[in-house]
């Protein structure tokens, strides 16, 4: 298991006297995990909503209510076939609003009929108001899960069903470059701006322009990955060489939807959730590829970005002929 990338902030270690915070519901959540037990349900709100955006076909997208959350949960862990022992935190991200954080964290453990060790990467974004959670947003590594469970050939199968039968859903509406530097950031060198031309240089389709936003020991991690796609590259060359022999070969970039930037109270951090319209071009067909970024910028520059992407699309369109 690789050591964390970045270290913002540690683990709560005691309970704050001001109640439920982000902070600790994770906590919370995290010990309950470990006990096998649903003991964090009461920190939840009854109408609390759950969301689960990159889970497959036939799996919930979204749940809401508190009990319903108890009854899956429970269901879910008595079905697993792996013992959870370990929950490393990579990083807990504060957002400037003061009721949400964003986690990025492991599963690790060994699987219960052949004793092998696993682990998955996941991020979540938790929202606790009057404390208690209401909202959560869930992106697992459903691949990964699904070859470590020996369910990938059901994963295979429910992806290409579904790449078949549905296509993109194409009623929200564009926004190529909705996060430009702000009054804060007046000479762009902050992460809204620099992400706001990384976003440029993807709808180039430029490779080129995509790795010069890199410092020259910026770092691009995926934490959720297909064969063939690196778990780490280190350095602006090693990036440009990545983007060089993969960078447009399958896909053309052609719209961002549905972006949402998240600011932390690190001034170097962001955490942006974003949709792409993109054509895969073997097939041609219509894809919408979803990531989750978390985007380190120090002097106009990517430090680090850790590009948790939906990798499904990818692998229906793969499946699918024209």
């Amino acid at each position: 298991m690789s050591e964390p990338t970045i270290e913002q902030t540690t683990e709560p270690t005691s309970e704050p006297t001001t109640g439920l915070t982000p902070r600790l519901a994770f906590e919370r959540f995290r010990r309950s995990v470990l006990s096998g037990t649903t003991d964090d349900s009461a920190d939840q709100a009854e109408d609390v909503v759950v969301e689960w955006p990159f889970n497959p076909p036939g799996r919930p997208h979204r749940l809401q209510g508190r009990s319903r959350l108890e009854a899956l949960t429970r269901a879910g862990r008595a079905a697993l076939p792996m013992r959870i022992e370990d929950v490393p935190v990579v990083a807990i991200h504060d957002s400037l609003d003061p009721e949400v954080a964003i986690v990025e964290y492991e599963l690790a453990g060994t699987l219960t009929a052949t004793g092998e060790r696993v682990s998955g990467a996941v991020l979540v974004l938790l929202r606790v108001r009057d404390g208690q959670v209401v909202h959560v947003r869930e992106y697992q590594d459903v691949v990964a899960m699904a070859q470590a469970f020996g369910r990938f050939d059901e994963l295979v199968a429910a992806v290409k069903e579904a790449a078949a039968a549905d296509p993109p859903d194409a009623e929200s509406a564009p926004t190529h470059s909705a996060h430009s530097a702000d009054s804060a950031d007046p000479a762009g060198t902050g992460p809204r701006a620099v992400f706001a031309r990384y976003q440029q240089a993807v709808l180039a389709n430029s490779r080129e322009e995509m790795a010069d936003l890199f410092a020259p020991d910026g770092v691009q991690e995926f934490p959720f990955r297909l064969p063939g796609i690196p778990e780490r590259l280190e350095g602006r060359e090693a990036v440009r060489s990545w983007l060089s022999r993969n960078a447009g070969q399958l896909i053309r970039f052609e719209a961002y939807r549905n972006v949402v930037v998240h600011d932390t109270t690190d001034p170097e951090v962001i955490v942006v959730e974003h949709d792409i319209d993109c054509t895969h071009l073997p097939t041609g067909r219509p894809l919408r590829m979803s990531y989750v970024y978390v985007l380190r910028v120090r002097d106009g520059q990517i430090t680090l970005l850790r590009d948790y992407a939906n990798l499904l699309p990818v692998l229906g369109a793969r499946l699918v002929s024209p």
